[in-house]
């Protein structure tokens, strides 16, 4: 029940699901991940980070956990810890995209550029049509001068997910960098 309510975005129902889910069965990982994502939809995030350790706690190897618990320490700000996250996901999950592409993030804003593209290109390798890890390196190709391989990026993941506003605002700041206001 939990997981419709929180699709028709009443997370507070949501969470009170869950709420009864966990009372019922205190080791039910499922139920503490998807408390967790309730809870960073309500932008209670350091609640949402505890959740996750739960299910985390409850389920050793539970990459979608250790997956979302890094996303909730990125928006804590904690960027370092976020990364140690991902790599544990990936290390119980080698082939988890969402995660490398996750890590791709980070990577940027730790100013890891290198490496950050080089887990875009994991993560299109494992899913060529990817239109998030397209877009991502898409961005990241633009802030490292490639306009080309930038507009091929973005070009690619708007095939895939033509309304995706980051997406096309991403492609018309490589434009507007090299002066092709016509296009």
């Amino acid at each position: 029940v939990g997981i419709v309510l929180a699709v028709l975005d009443r997370h507070e129902d949501a969470l009170k699901s869950y709420e009864r889910a966990v009372a019922l069965k205190p080791d039910h990982a499922e139920a503490f991940n998807n408390r967790g994502n309730t809870l960073r939809a309500l932008k209670r995030t350091e609640d949402a980070l505890a959740s996750f350790e739960r299910a985390i706690a409850a389920r050793l190897d539970y990459a979608e956990a250790i997956n979302n618990r890094g996303n909730a320490l990125v928006e804590l700000g904690r960027c370092e810890e976020a990364l140690a996250s991902y790599e544990q996901a990936l290390e119980r999950q080698p082939d988890y995209a969402d995660a490398i592409i996750n890590r791709g993030k980070c990577l940027i804003s730790l100013k890891r550029s290198d490496e950050a593209l080089a887990s875009f290109d994991r993560a299109l390798k494992l899913q060529p049509r990817n239109a998030a890890a397209l877009k991502e390196r898409g961005h990241l190709l633009r802030d490292r001068k490639q306009p080309a391989e930038a507009l091929m990026s973005l070009d690619q993941a708007l095939a895939l997910d033509p309304d995706n506003a980051e997406t096309h605002a991403g492609r018309a700041l490589v434009l507007l960098d090299h002066k092709r206001f016509d296009e």
